[in-house]
């Protein structure tokens, strides 16, 4: 439903209604977090969201690759000032100072490491979809952070057989991330 009414109130050629579309449907669940972590109601959050995704839509010509980092950050970035802007005209209208209220608002730091989580999961998912048996190895180790001996433990391996497999397992993640993050 957001959606069309965003469409429906920007103009847009087809190409940037079709980048438009793929930007909404990547992002808009990161920032809808993002958003409600700010205002703390639903429908507040919907609200700012719809005015964020307006204000993208407005400025689609400056986006050109969806799935970079700068991409996430140029939208976290207005969506943060959308909902600042929500915030700022509440306080208004309820009496709460304006320094209040950018308290209420999370910081720049939020926004950063949800960008520094987006991509730890992505890492996680690049693990889980390596090839047995180096994704074991790989997450018990990096992402549980178990030493070597205690995922050999784990694995009913031998310690030299998992010092292996991670050697050769970096290498394929590697590999993998490159494609994944880099293109």
């Amino acid at each position: 439903m957001m959606l069309s009414v965003i469409l429906a109130a920007v103009e847009m050629e087809q190409a940037e209604r079709n980048k438009f579309e793929a930007l909404y449907y990547e992002y808009k669940s990161i920032l809808y977090y993002h958003t409600f972590q700010m205002v703390k109601n639903e429908a507040d959050a919907e609200d700012v969201l719809q005015n964020a995704f307006i204000k993208i839509a407005r400025n689609i010509k400056a986006i050109h690759d969806i799935k970079s980092r700068e991409t996430l950050s140029f939208l976290l970035v207005i969506t943060k000032n959308a909902a600042l802007d929500f915030i700022r005209k509440n306080a208004k209208n309820n009496g709460i100072s304006l320094d209040d209220a950018e308290q209420i608002a999370v910081s720049e730091d939020t926004a950063e490491a949800l960008v520094s989580k987006l991509e730890y999961e992505k890492i996680v998912t690049v693990i889980r979809n390596i090839p047995a048996p180096y994704n074991e190895v790989l997450y018990l180790h990096y992402v549980r952070d178990y030493s070597i001996k205690k995922t050999a433990q784990l694995l009913g391996r031998k310690f030299e057989t998992v010092k292996v497999q991670l050697v050769r397992g970096k290498k394929i993640l590697a590999e993998k991330l490159s494609e994944v993050l880099y293109g």
